[in-house]
Order: C-alpha cells, then sequence, then structure tokens
C-alpha cells in the first residue's frame, strides 16, 4: 500500500489526470504515470493505471457514445492486442528507472509532436492505424502509455473534437481490459497493485466529472493549451526523477 506522503501525491496526481481525461478523451496516464512512478513500481504504476483508465474511459465512452467511429476502432484493436503481448515481456525485462526514463520522455516527445502538428493529416490507411495499434499495444503494457499513437492519429483523422473525445475514449475502455489480462496471464501485475487502484480510483472519477464539464464550457484551443502544458510538465518532471535516480546510482 502507498505510505501517507506519497499517497497525497498519487491523489494528486489521478485528480489532475481525470480532469485531463474528461476534458480530452485521452491523457490520464500521460499525466499519472510519470508522477505515480516516483512513488510506486513500473509495475504496479502500469496496473493500476489501467484499472483506473478503463473506469474514466468507459465513463466517457458511454457518455458521448453517439459520436464514436467505430470504423477507426476495429482497424486499430487487433494491432493492439499483439503489441500488448509484446510490452507485457518488455515489462518483466527491462530496469525499472530505464522505464521511468522512456515513460517521461515519451510524454515530452509526444506533447512537442502535437504542439508542432496544426495542420490535420491525411486519412490513414488501414495499414497505418494496424501499426498504430500495436505500437499503443506495446506502450500499453510495457509503460502504461497507450495514448501517444493513437492521439496523433486521431488528431489527423479526427480533427473534430466531440468525435476525437470519443473515440479515443471508447479505444481506452476496450483496450485496458485486454492490457490487463495480458498482465495477468504473464504474472506481471502484483496484487497490492489493485488495492491502490481502488484507493485512487474515486478521486479520478471525481476529476473525470469535472474535466467533462471543462469539455462542455471550454473554446478547443484553450483546453489544447492547458492539456499540453500539464503533460509536459508531467514528462519532464518525470524524466528530472529518473535521470537523478540514475546519477544518484552511478
Amino acid at each position: 500500500m502507498i505510505a501517507p506522503p506519497a499517497l497525497a501525491l498519487a491523489l494528486i496526481a489521478v485528480g489532475g489526470a481525470g480532469v485531463v481525461t474528461g476534458l480530452t478523451g485521452f491523457g490520464f496516464a500521460l499525466v499519472s504515470v510519470p508522477i505515480l512512478l516516483w512513488v510506486m513500481d513500473p509495475p504496479s504504476v502500469v496496473t493500476a493505471v489501467l484499472v483506473i483508465g478503463q473506469l474514466t474511459s468507459t465513463v466517457n465512452a458511454w457518455t458521448s457514445r453517439r459520436h464514436v467511429e467505430w470504423r477507426i476502432l476495429r482497424a486499430l484493436l487487433p494491432g493492439a492486442t499483439a503489441g500488448m503481448v509484446a510490452g507485457s515481456y518488455v515489462l518483466r525485462v527491462l530496469d525499472p528507472t530505464a522505464l521511468k526514463l522512456t515513460a517521461s520522455a515519451l510524454v515530452v516527445v509526444f506533447t512537442l509532436l502535437l504542439v508542432v502538428r496544426r495542420r490535420p493529416a491525411a486519412r490513414p490507411s488501414p495499414a497505418t492505424e494496424a501499426l498504430v495499434g500495436g505500437a499503443s499495444g506495446v506502450l500499453t503494457t510495457s509503460v502504461g502509455l497507450s495514448g501517444p499513437p493513437v492521439v496523433l492519429l486521431m488528431s489527423g483523422a479526427l480533427p473534430d473534437k466531440h468525435r476525437s473525445r470519443a473515440t479515443l475514449a471508447a479505444y481506452f475502455a476496450l483496450a485496458s481490459p485486454i492490457g490487463l489480462v495480458t498482465l495477468l496471464l504473464q504474472g506481471s501485475a502484483p496484487p497490492h497493485a489493485w488495492g491502490a487502484a481502488a484507493l485512487l480510483a474515486p478521486v479520478a472519477l471525481l476529476g473525470r466529472a469535472a474535466g467533462s464539464r471543462l469539455h462542455r464550457r471550454t473554446p478547443q484551443g484553450v483546453f489544447r493549451l492547458l492539456t499540453l502544458g500539464i503533460t509536459l510538465a508531467a514528462g519532464l518532471g518525470g524524466m528530472a526523477a529518473a535521470l537523478a535516480s540514475l546519477l544518484t546510482r552511478g
């Protein structure tokens, strides 16, 4: 179980991540993983984030289900399933500090890519969608960050914020159970992670509700800037912590 001082930080992380998820349909792992890695081991973080992300995404997907683009989901999920199997092995063999640094660096790179991408991309081919699904799957069960490849894809394929948010939420709601089953079959889901997820989930759901209200009231450009600022700060903070750990160990 998480110690009280660390618990406060974890609650802040999942609460803020819930707000971002309710606002945009993605971002729970992007915001929460780098911070949670300060107070929990990587396998526990991956498991807890999958459980909590499942809850928040399912609520988002259900409340916005009429905007979901099912064709894209059908193209993404087979590759994502295969990628999750591969990623579960990565989680078992990589050094924990390397995982922390990788997760945080991915957050920073992903955020910067979203900053520089201003024009919608062409609609992706089925092969591209399958590859994106595979990359997302690998990241899901290795570092708990399924979002970056899929959100980059959606930013071009679904520029409308309502359709993008709904489809992203539906993807995470469908993909998270696959990732959890994969981790369980590989023995990579620590038992104590379930207790941590149960403790943190209510705060994440409250944050999601607040973010959903902001989604209806906030102009797209404004909440895009807010989301990018939060994710960039989280990623840079996680990188700093991982690098400090490497320097101390060295």
